[in-house]
């Protein structure tokens, strides 16, 4: 059942109308003799006080729909007030309409519109005899101008014999002020036709679904494109929007739609063949509700934009009744094709060559839900945001409404550069070699007795068989020399490296909250802000925050804001040599094989960067990553955080990122570029065993340095001892454990 907020006009329509017609019909006959005795002086008066609420309508003063398009048009959703006597309404100009619906109204409603003015006495009475003699309401009793003027300033007041007056005074100046185009306009613009909708272009968009064809600066009405078996049905329906509603009461549409198709072949607007097709024609309807044809589009990036963005900046009145159009970043087409790829990933059996199974992954591996985020690193523009697999899925495990790309959990090792970032920036470079073996840390700072933290690799195993350099470390997403790089660039500046890539989560917090694990993403963030952290080394260092908003116009498509995202307000956060260097090691695929191997899901068919995370409960798994004009981030988990089984980043987020990011490249046609290199960065060689300058006769690694970081000494690699005992490093010997003897 339709919700219909207006009673009063159910009032208006239920009282029985012959004899009402008959007391029009000499009210206005009074009111002609009334004029002559107060005189015109104070009747234009009165029309003056009441000027500007009429002029209000002209110049789209009403409240009216705000609608959410993606960047290339396509409607994401129409924000209205249910409530407060409102609804859905989008003010459309006379030539915007069709001239079907114009001739089905005057039919309807006023068959001298073009002649009267704005009073029609003769026609008052003629259509008081018309329907006494047919036993049945055939013409209205009130000019279209005196329902306009009604409509917005008389509807919830008892009828009387001042009402009428003042109604008629207000008709007649609206006609010697306006032209009747303009009046038919406004009337077509505020006249109800039940079920929330004001205007006929909320009522040809709900109840035949015509959608709009928009662009930035116009849009092709759905008005325009009525024709003549939808604009008399229309056209039926204020007389009772309620009684003649065709989703609740069909027949009686069905039944005033021929009575005004009757009339238009009596007006000689149409032939009587004409009507018999219009009425043929509206026999083959489907009509359904607004709410089955009309769902949201994109529902998390809508909700997002909607309560993160649009509410702030407008404010939630505003909003809703001030007829916006918000143009935003998002592709539509491609946030469908995201979707598809995420669900089926989880739900269907999809054969995954790296698993070597069809899945589903949600039975077989107890992974249900997952969030996608895909973004232009230059500018900012979020162009697909997917907060879960299955948005009408309310199972505890996937709670689909929720938008888990904006949720808060712990990214694992897809925290791992922001660490090694901060060390680049203090002289690290990626054949540096770091020891990975058994290593103790304090787990905090200070504290009595101390604690201690003793991470592990994933594969339980310590990679001592080879010197192992920073770039493998990386690649391959070895805890123990992670750590060792936070030990090195220390907590406060890696929290202020998390703060200047956007992790306000993170870089919030007092560095005293931490201890080493922090290198292992155990401090929750947000995918979308993870994403832009790893957009902003695709971009070179330059971190453009996440934008959403490309324009909004006013109710008369006006502009209000618009984003140049030729020219992003972008901030430099760290060197381009240093994000190049991270790219590098990203993108390397030979370097990872050694825990992923050969064909894994973060290969493509041109250079890409990319991590995986997982943390050490199995309840979170990501992947992100990026090439130079693309940052797409990953995370598949549960939403009651229930344990995934046998699940890592590579096997879980992987193949969802993989297939998302091979879908983006070739649809955008984004060429198979490799990472800029800054101008400050050169090819060196040193040590493979000591990472220092070769000695003679040593195996030698060649790899990218910054200027001034190439080691020109000579040097032998010493495993440093772990923190124990007697033989403690000079870098940890603040936190040794004391020696047991």
């Amino acid at each position: 059942n339709r919700i219909i907020i207006h009673k009063h006009l159910h009032y208006r329509y239920d009282r029985p109308m012959l004899p009402r017609l008959l007391m029009v019909a000499v009210i206005i006959v009074i009111i002609l003799f009334s004029f002559l005795s107060t005189g015109v002086g104070a009747a234009y008066a009165f029309y003056q006080q009441q000027l500007p609420l009429l002029n209000g309508i002209a110049d789209h003063s009403l409240f009216q729909s705000t609608h959410i398009y993606d960047r290339n048009g396509q409607l994401l959703y129409e924000l209205y007030d249910h409530q407060n006597d409102h609804g859905r309404r989008t003010y459309v100009n006379y030539s915007d309409i069709s001239p079907m619906l114009i001739n089905a109204s005057i039919a309807a409603e006023d068959h001298t519109f073009w002649q009267n003015s704005g009073v029609d006495v003769t026609g008052t009475l003629r259509a008081a005899v018309t329907n006494l003699e047919s036993q049945t309401v055939v013409e209205g009793g009130s000019t279209i101008t005196q329902q306009l003027v009604k409509n917005q300033l008389f509807l919830s007041q008892p009828r009387s014999l001042q009402v009428k007056g003042e109604e008629a005074i207000l008709a007649y100046g609206l006609t010697k002020q306006y032209p009747k185009w303009k009046i038919m306009e406004m009337y077509l613009n505020t006249v109800y036709y039940g079920d929330l909708n004001y205007g006929i272009e909320a009522a040809a968009q709900d109840y035949f679904n015509i959608q709009p064809k928009c662009t930035r600066r116009s849009c092709s009405s759905s008005a325009s494109r009525l024709d003549l078996a939808q604009a008399s049905l229309l056209a039926g329906l204020p007389q009772s929007p309620s009684y003649y509603n065709p989703v609740n009461n069909e027949q009686a549409a069905l039944d005033r739609q021929k009575t005004v198709l009757d009339s238009m072949v009596s007006l000689h607007m149409i032939t009587g063949d004409q009507a018999q097709q219009a009425e043929a024609e509206t026999a083959k309807f489907k009509f359904k509700s607004f709410a089955s044809t009309q769902g949201i589009q994109a529902p998390h990036f809508v909700r997002y934009i909607i309560d993160q963005v649009l509410v702030p900046l407008i404010g939630a009145q505003n909003l809703y009744n001030g007829g916006y159009n918000i143009y935003t970043t998002l592709d539509l087409n491609l946030e469908k094709k995201v979707e598809q790829i995420a669900y089926n990933h989880l739900y269907s059996q999809v054969y995954d060559p790296y698993l070597g199974s069809y899945g589903p992954l949600n039975i077989q591996n107890n992974v249900n839900n997952a969030a996608v985020v895909v973004m232009n690193p230059y500018n900012g523009e979020i162009l697909a945001m997917d907060g879960s697999a299955n948005y009408n899925n309310n199972s505890p495990q996937v709670r689909g409404q929720y938008n888990s790309a904006l949720a808060l959990r712990q990214p694992g090792s897809s925290f791992k550069p922001i660490v090694y970032a901060t060390a680049f920036e203090m002289g690290w470079y990626p054949a540096m070699i770091i020891p990975d073996h058994k290593t103790i840390f304090p787990s905090e700072l200070s504290g009595t007795p101390p604690t201690y933290y003793t991470p592990q690799n994933y594969d339980q195993k310590y990679h001592t068989g080879f010197p192992m350099t920073v770039r493998n470390a990386i690649a391959n997403s070895f805890n123990i020399p992670a750590v060792d790089a936070l030990e090195y660039a220390g907590i406060p500046n890696v929290l202020n490296m998390a703060g200047r890539f956007g992790l306000t989560e993170i870089a919030s917090r007092s560095s005293k909250s931490f201890g080493p694990s922090m290198a292992l993403g155990t401090s929750e963030v947000s995918l979308l802000h993870l994403t832009s952290a790893y957009a902003t080394f695709a971009n070179q260092g330059v971190r453009v925050p996440p934008t959403s908003i490309l324009e909004i116009t006013n109710n008369q498509r006006q502009p209000l804001y618009s984003y140049d995202a030729t020219h992003p307000d972008g901030i430099r956060v760290i060197r381009a040599d240093v994000a190049f260097l991270m790219s590098s090691i990203l993108s390397d695929k030979t370097s990872r094989y050694h825990e992923f191997g050969p064909g894994n899901p973060l290969e493509l068919d041109r250079p890409a960067a990319a991590k995986t995370g997982t943390t050490q409960s199995f309840r979170d798994n990501w992947t992100l990553g990026y090439t130079p004009y693309l940052a797409v981030g990953v995370w598949a988990g549960n939403s009651d955080n229930s344990t995934m089984n046998n699940i890592i980043g590579i096997t879980g987020a992987g193949p969802i990122w993989h297939d998302v990011m091979e879908y983006v490249t070739h649809r955008y046609k984004y060429p198979p570029d490799d990472f800029s290199k800054p101008s400050d960065v050169h090819a060196g060689t040193v040590s493979a065993l000591t990472g220092l300058a070769p000695r003679p006769g040593e195996p030698t690694v060649t790899d990218w340095f910054i200027d001034g970081t190439l080691p020109t000494i000579q040097g032998s690699f010493t495993t440093p001892p772990p923190c124990q005992g007697d033989n403690c490093s000079p870098k940890c010997k603040n936190f040794c454990i004391p020696p047991t003897h």
